[in-house]
């Protein structure tokens, strides 16, 4: 809790950062009260927590109410990620050299598990514990080295994304795939900020429906799934249906 409130004070200042910390201690001490004394109806296919409820997530910008697991850290997109990667995608049965772009502590054992994967996880900073620091938009592989690149909301964050996407484009193999997923706002285009957005997560845009197009102008051809569960399931987990696009070069 101490380095994430000097992360706050880092980005934001002392007394913002000191309000969301009160946030945070007010929403979380109910949810973690209930979890010890409440029979549990959440599960975490990422961990195997269970619980009562999952704890909010809390930024200076906005509140995710139920979003976070308290075992992983996972997400809701984290939790329909996991499940898609594991049972549709069957990830553990890929080979090859898989690139990983900011990893997620919830999605790690999954990545572990496929033997005959060799996963290079990277990052432009090294507070991740990442093989690789590296800027998404100068990467230092060869053309067409790699067979698998995940890209899970990053190029929102990305000072010019369509530089991004091409240079992914250039290192992905041409039978490889590239698998990216972004928040989306159900606008028909995407909104840049010109700057990176503290108050939403660091975010330097937030894509529309254009997001698909973008792809395809650096040279993808794009298959959009929308992955959602029974709502039985859905309400186990705290999934909601979850966007993201399986890209490959299209010549």
């Amino acid at each position: 809790m101490l380095s994430w409130f000097r992360a706050q004070m880092k980005d934001h200042g002392l007394l913002p950062a000191t309000q969301l910390l009160s946030q945070v201690v007010r929403y979380r001490i109910p949810v973690v009260l209930g979890n010890r004394f409440l029979p549990a109806k959440l599960e975490c296919p990422c961990c195997g927590w269970q619980g009562r409820r999952f704890l909010d997530y809390i930024e200076l910008g906005y509140r995710v109410p139920n979003a976070a697991c308290p075992g992983c850290d996972s997400h809701a997109r984290h939790r329909a990620f996991y499940l898609w990667l594991k049972n549709d995608f069957e990830l553990e049965t890929k080979d090859g050299r898989a690139l990983l772009f900011a990893p997620e502590r919830a999605l790690a054992p999954l990545w572990e598990a496929g033997r005959e994967l060799s996963v290079i996880r990277t990052d432009i900073e090294p507070s991740r514990g990442v093989d690789l620091l590296a800027d998404i938009m100068s990467l230092p592989f060869v053309d067409e080295s790699l067979d698998l690149i995940w890209c899970h909301h990053v190029l929102e964050q990305v000072s010019d994304d369509r530089v991004a996407m091409r240079e992914l484009y250039r290192v992905l193999k041409a039978e490889g795939e590239f698998l990216v997923s972004a928040g989306l706002t159900g606008r028909k285009s995407t909104e840049e900020f010109g700057r990176s957005n503290k108050a939403l997560s660091g975010n330097r845009r937030l894509y529309g429906d254009d997001f698909s197009k973008r792809l395809e102008a650096a040279g993808f051809k794009v298959e959009t799934i929308i992955y959602e569960l029974n709502a039985e399931d859905s309400a186990r987990y705290g999934i909601q249906p979850v966007t993201l696009y399986r890209c490959m070069r299209a010549h």
